[in-house]
């Protein structure tokens, strides 16, 4: 009879998480996971599997908790692309909580892909959910007239999630926020709608006393 796990299995999976997010997969030996975890080698293979099998898990648990993120900033009311912007400086804000280490999932998307099939399959779909998420909002904005007709509400999601994920590469070359902050405001200047524009432009210019 197999004895009681006597460790909370979640708190052990969010700390492997951690240490792979700041090293990477191959720089990540058994022995810093022996160390970083707490446990020996048996109770972790016997917990998780091998290497592979809890990197996986760590990174499955990566992607739900921004999938999560999206999801419930998503469920707000209100004009859509400035509830996309903070949804967008929530997740890299998240991100360099990590000590700019960048993104979990695009770092083991440089590092390990195109060779790792079951890497490649979660990133797949973490990236279609969050697509289909943006298309669906930004299928919105462009009803409400938010979105510019120069681009369709797909082709605005795939930027979006493109302009991101080149953030969060950049970002480890150069962290100053202000510099990623720079990118998405030219970003969603783009995106607008030139009425929507305008009268932001001039509210602007109202609220300074111009006429």
């Amino acid at each position: 009879m197999a004895r009681p796990r006597t460790f909370d299995e979640e708190a052990v999976l969010n700390r492997a998480m951690l240490l792979f997010w700041r090293k990477g997969y191959e720089a990540t030996a058994m022995s810093d996971l022996v160390e970083e975890l707490g446990l020996g080698r048996g109770s972790i293979y016997a917990a998780f599997g091998d290497k592979h099998q809890l990197f996986l898990r760590a990174l499955g648990r990566y992607l739900d908790h921004q999938t999560q993120l999206l999801t419930t900033a998503l469920d707000e009311e209100g004009p859509v692309l400035p509830r996309l912007r903070d949804v967008l400086d929530r997740l890299l804000a998240a991100d360099a909580a990590c000590g700019n280490a960048g993104c979990f999932s695009v770092n083991s998307i440089a590092e390990l892909l195109p060779h790792d099939t079951e890497v490649g399959e979660l990133a797949r779909r973490s990236t279609a959910s969050a697509e289909e998420a943006f298309t669906a909002q930004l299928e919105r904005a462009a009803r409400d007239g938010e979105l510019s007709p120069a681009i369709t509400p797909r082709d605005a999601a795939r930027l979006l999630q493109n302009l991101v994920q080149g953030i969060q590469i950049m970002r480890k070359v150069d962290p100053d926020p202000a510099h990623a902050a720079s990118c998405l405001d030219s970003a969603f200047a783009l995106l607008s709608s030139p009425a929507q524009t305008a009268a932001a432009d001039g509210g602007a210019l109202a609220a300074a006393g111009v006429r």
